[in-house]
């Protein structure tokens, strides 16, 4: 009998944290669901802790990589087997409010969404701090109004803290890129919406998303990052080429990344200007795309940070 929720779980180097993240998912007010657990390779003692669960709950299964993947990889091979009516990401070092599964099954199934949403709450776990971090779809719930909120940072493309119907993932071939390393949510989001007839988003909590400070605090993103981030940005001005009411905020949100990583100084060390040219978006990079595509106040700040300031 098919359970209502798989919940895929993609796991790599976390023992720290995976015991909480699958005991959240055993203290939810809805019991019926399965997890998929997808071992990418860990290289520590996660899958130990795993195994334990899987032992003692049927409802628990392992999908294994032979080499390590990347989080969209594990995705992908976790929600190609589900077998549920829906299916939830939850990342290992996270974990889940305990009514997030009947909250947005219920909402579903009122609403007839293809996705539903919660807020997440954003936890340090150095300083036990807390931060809600909010949503909306002002606009509406079809896929060019929630493109639109996307595109105004109004409503995050995060995964996690979303339950989706398990057909709208199975049923199309998304592309997939191994190691994706920043933007990973949005690049298959961004996808699926293609697909969707309905969004819908809950004002409540439903998941608590672990802030690593240290990690956050290392220093300068990557040339892997940098790529990644350029592709999730040429994937957006796609989309907004086949919607053309979204195309002046696409523009917008493109230029002001890329304006924003240049400033940063990564066309000096990661290939950032390689990167444009090959994904074709030199028209979203240079100042004068600034005042083109931004308010004239934006472009001006844009232009202070990225040329006065380095004087």
């Amino acid at each position: 009998m098919r359970k209502k929720i798989s919940v895929v779980v993609p796991v790599y180097n976390v023992e720290k944290y995976v015991g909480k993240c699958l005991e959240s998912v055993l203290n939810q007010t809805m019991q019926d669901y399965e997890v998929i657990v997808v071992d990418d390779c860990s290289p520590d003692c996660s899958m130990t802790v795993v195994k334990a669960y899987v032992d003692k709950d049927p409802r628990f299964k392992i999908v294994t990589h032979e080499v390590n993947r990347g989080l969209m990889q594990a995705r992908k091979s976790g929600y190609s087997v589900a077998e549920g009516d829906y299916v939830m990401f939850l990342d290992s070092d996270d974990y889940l409010t305990s009514d997030a599964m009947e909250t947005m099954y219920t909402e579903a199934l009122r609403t007839s969404a293809d996705v539903v949403s919660g807020e997440l709450i954003l936890f340090y776990s150095e300083s036990g701090k807390e931060t809600r971090r909010t949503s909306c779809l002002k606009y509406g719930s079809d896929p060019i109004s929630v493109y639109k909120s996307l595109l105004l940072s109004e409503y995050h493309h995060n995964l996690c803290g979303k339950l989706f119907k398990t057909n709208l993932l199975q049923s199309f071939e998304y592309k997939t890129l191994e190691h994706f390393t920043n933007g990973e949510d949005g690049y298959l989001f961004y996808q699926v919406l293609e697909h969707v007839n309905k969004v819908m988003h809950l004002e409540k909590p439903v998941y608590y998303y672990l802030q690593n400070m240290q990690s956050s605090s290392n220093g300068r993103l990557g040339s892997n990052a940098i790529r990644s981030i350029c592709l999730l940005n040429q994937l957006r001005i796609e989309i907004a080429d086949r919607h053309p009411e979204i195309k002046p905020y696409a523009r917008q949100q493109v230029t002001r990344v890329l304006n924003f990583l240049y400033g940063k100084g990564y066309d000096k060390d990661t290939g950032l200007d390689s990167y444009v040219k090959e994904l074709g978006l030199s028209d979203y990079a240079s100042i004068w795309s600034a005042f083109m595509h931004l308010p004239f106040t934006q472009a001006c700040k844009v232009f202070i940070k990225r040329y006065l300031l380095k004087r």
